[in-house]
């Protein structure tokens, strides 16, 4: 579907949409490399030579699908995080809030940029790049607001608000690994309560 001012009309990228939409949610099951072009044609009801008109090969895809999921990533980031009169420590457990709620969705699969960067860092290194891209993008994002909160409630505290952003997305993404391994979708939960404590006690509020 492609938007033009007030309306819309139906296009050639509804197909190409399908096999984004498609190819997301089969390497977030089974991985990049277990997840053939015939699946991704086959779940997307679009034929194959659709597929070869929008991508070069699987890799082109692979590239397109990480930069949509890191964009999403990003807007629902700056929609918790960017409000400017928002208190920011307010700003920060509402976030993570938000991020307990849904970690309680069985749904979630975990993280699309964080299965990437396990199974293709050594193999493909534009799509590394651009898992490294988005991944440095949250760390700064969220650096940022928790040094607006540190400069408030904490600003003798020796804790370093880059490492601090850091340590929760290596947590957060270290909790989905376990979950999946597991099968158990409480890890991440537990793991977020256990974060949104440790702050409590950094920024003693």
């Amino acid at each position: 579907m492609v938007f033009y001012g007030w309306g819309y009309v139906m296009g050639k990228s509804d197909k190409k949409d399908k096999l984004l939409d498609s190819s997301q949610a089969l390497m977030m099951g089974q991985g990049y490399v277990a997840t053939t072009i015939d699946e991704i044609c086959e779940n997307a009801g679009v034929t194959k030579g659709s597929f070869f008109y929008y991508f070069k090969d699987k890799e082109a895809l692979g590239k397109e699908v990480a930069q949509r999921f890191a964009k999403q990533g990003q807007m629902a980031l700056f929609a918790n995080l960017s409000e400017p009169s928002q208190d920011p420590l307010k700003k920060i457990y509402d976030f993570l809030d938000g991020a307990i709620e849904c970690s309680k969705n069985s749904d979630k699969k975990g993280c699309l940029l964080g299965i990437f960067a396990q199974e293709l860092s050594e193999t493909h290194p534009e799509i590394r790049k651009i898992c490294e891209t988005s991944f440095n993008g949250f760390i700064a994002n969220f650096e940022r607001v928790l040094t607006e909160a540190k400069s408030k409630y904490a600003p003798k505290a020796k804790f370093k608000a880059g490492d601090l952003a850091e340590y929760f997305l290596a947590l957060a993404q270290g909790s989905m690994i376990i979950a999946r391994a597991r099968k158990d979708a409480g890890v991440m939960e537990r793991a977020l309560v256990q974060f949104k404590d440790h702050l409590k006690g950094l920024y003693k509020k």
